[in-house]
């Protein structure tokens, strides 16, 4: 029995990371969102991490429907250069919305979560901890602390490293299904 299916020609790639970079940037959002109001309510933490958790299996079937669309004709390369391409774009807007949050919005966040910081290890009164209090207190002398666009350029560099690693685990898993989805195909056609 022959059970060709015919499949439309792939999307282009940058038509996909597009769409793939836009539901990431809500997703990432989300999290940022969550992480900033972990500080106030620290109930959220646990929303926060299972968000954290979750995107990796949410970039896979973002990725893992593409690959479906195009027949299983991708290559491992273009899966992966997807996968990286779609963490960048999808890091971008959640970048500028916490630049323009502490920046703007929220301009006293970082200054009290270090000071938070240097309170919490004076209390506890070690020797190790009085090493970060004074680490600390140097570098807000020295003028050194974090700035907006610091936490926002992490925000980038963290999705790029981490969308690599993630994404060239989710290129060999989808190169090995769609490798299998080939085989049967041929074998139905027989």
């Amino acid at each position: 029995m022959n059970s060709t299916v015919n499949t439309a020609p792939p999307r282009p790639i940058t038509a996909r990371i597009a769409e793939n970079g836009l539901y990431l940037s809500v997703f990432m959002c989300a999290l940022i969102l969550l992480m900033g109001a972990c500080t106030r309510f620290p109930f959220l933490a646990l929303f926060f991490f299972i968000g954290a958790v979750a995107m990796p299996f949410f970039a896979f079937s973002l990725l893992s429907r593409n690959c479906m669309r195009s027949g299983g004709f991708l290559s491992f390369s273009e899966i992966w250069a997807e996968g990286i391409a779609s963490f960048f774009l999808g890091s971008l807007i959640p970048a500028v919305l916490c630049y323009v949050s502490l920046r703007f919005v929220f301009p006293d966040f970082l200054p009290e979560q270090i000071q938070m910081t240097v309170d919490t290890f004076r209390e506890m009164g070690t020797p190790q901890a009085q090493v970060w209090v004074d680490m600390i207190e140097k570098m807000r002398a020295d003028g050194v602390l974090p700035t907006p666009a610091d936490v926002a350029a992490n925000i980038i560099s963290i999705n790029i490293v981490a969308g690599t690693a993630v994404s060239l685990i989710m290129a060999i898993v989808l190169s090995a299904r769609m490798r299998i989805r080939r085989m049967r195909q041929r074998q139905d056609k027989l």
